[in-house]
């Protein structure tokens, strides 16, 4: 008797918890729908942000004609002479995504995107800073409303990750069940279909909605997201290598960009450059990236770095990857992970895909709602308003 009273017990524990998770899991997604349906349609979209960009600017993106593609150092000279009183920050080459070279310039306190022709190096003109493409990348991750807007999408980022948790929770029917949360019968009730849409969709895809929502909290919370890891394993405080300001002083006539290229280009050889960045101030180090293979693979990851000192064009020394800890990995991969571009087109129709099952899994589970909960309470509420009118 006293074991029937223990299983029961243990049994009505159960069912209270399970009932408090779905609690928690439906009242979560109700207040973040709305939030869940703006980050993810954008978040997909913007899978294809250089696709949008050059839809709508075709001019920007597309060269003059066939041809060699210039070498970088050449680039950054025409780009120079194309705005003699502004300061080149830097290059990238060509891509597989993006036909024309792409550099930055700083113009007072404006940064300027600019493009030119991969071949002979004229400037096609400037990305605008406003523009459809710029507006969904501020709803997606500032929802317009800047460094605030940051902070409710960490937090919407965490709402998310909670739901994926109790979502498992609620989906899990023990050992003898469980694979039938893994289809849909297209011949129950479409309340029934509603469920299973719901339940299988969502199982398929947690651990990428998890993965978009963890990497959007990294996104919010850099700082606290760094030292999460870090407590998990190691993360390496990379201290960036710093020219000489001496040398300046000592060197007769200042190395030219083109000669710190070449110099960086033989310590690297076989490989090819894939940007250039250019320092700022005098302690700043002449960075030359290097890819594998021409044109550069889009979102590359695995692009190798080369410092060097600008006025002697040393190679500074930097770390090893052999010195990488599995902390160093995870900060890595977080922004790759979290916009797709890093195995070609279809690794980008994937995300773009996966992307949108949170605002399928809000449309099934709000109709659930609906039915289930809300419309029995407007009914019956409008039936006790009818009443109230008739008797009086």
């Amino acid at each position: 008797m006293t074991q029937l009273v223990g299983i029961q017990a243990v049994k009505f524990s159960r069912a209270v918890l399970r009932r408090a998770v779905f609690q928690i899991h439906l009242w979560t997604g109700i207040a973040a729908g709305l939030y869940i349906v703006d980050v993810c349609v954008t978040g997909a979209a913007l899978v294809f942000r250089i696709d949008l960009q050059r839809a709508l600017h075709p001019h920007l993106f597309t060269p003059n004609g066939p041809g060699p593609t210039a070498d970088a150092a050449t680039m950054m000279e025409r780009v120079r002479d194309a705005f003699p009183a502004d300061r080149l920050s830097g290059v990238e080459a060509p891509t597989t995504l993006r036909p024309t070279y792409l550099a930055y310039v700083v113009h007072g306190n404006r940064f300027l995107t600019i493009l030119a022709d991969p071949v002979t190096g004229t400037v096609l003109g400037e990305l605008p800073e406003r523009s459809f493409v710029r507006t969904v990348q501020d709803l997606h991750f500032d929802l317009l409303a800047g460094r605030t807007g940051r902070t409710v999408n960490g937090i919407g980022a965490t709402a998310l990750l909670l739901m994926c948790l109790t979502g498992v929770v609620i989906w899990w029917q023990g050992t003898a069940n469980w694979r039938r949360g893994l289809t849909v019968d297209f011949s129950r009730s479409w309340r029934r279909i509603a469920w299973d849409l719901h339940s299988t969709i969502g199982i398929w895809t947690v651990l990428f909605i998890a993965m978009w929502s963890v990497t959007g909290i990294y996104f919010a919370f850099p700082v606290a997201f760094r030292r999460a890891v870090h407590a998990v394993s190691p993360v390496s405080v990379m201290r960036l290598p710093e020219s000489d300001p001496a040398g300046k002083a000592a060197t007769a006539t200042p190395l030219s960009w083109r000669e710190l290229v070449a110099a960086a280009a033989a310590a690297m050889p076989g490989k090819t450059v894939a940007r250039v960045v250019v320092p700022s101030t005098d302690r700043g180090a002449f960075l030359v990236q290097f890819a594998d293979e021409a044109p550069t693979p889009a979102g590359s990851p695995s692009m190798t770095s080369v410092y060097m000192d600008q006025f002697t064009g040393a190679v500074l020394q930097t770390p090893t990857a052999a010195t990488r800890t599995a902390g160093d990995a995870i900060m890595a991969w977080v922004a790759p992970l979290h916009v797709g571009n890093f195995g070609g087109q279809a690794i980008r129709v994937v995300w773009a895909v996966l992307g949108l099952a949170p605002p399928l899994l809000f449309i099934t589970g709000g109709t659930m709602w609906w039915v289930r909960v809300a419309r029995p309470h407007w009914r019956a509420a409008r039936r006790g308003r009818l009443t109230r009118t008739t008797e009086a």
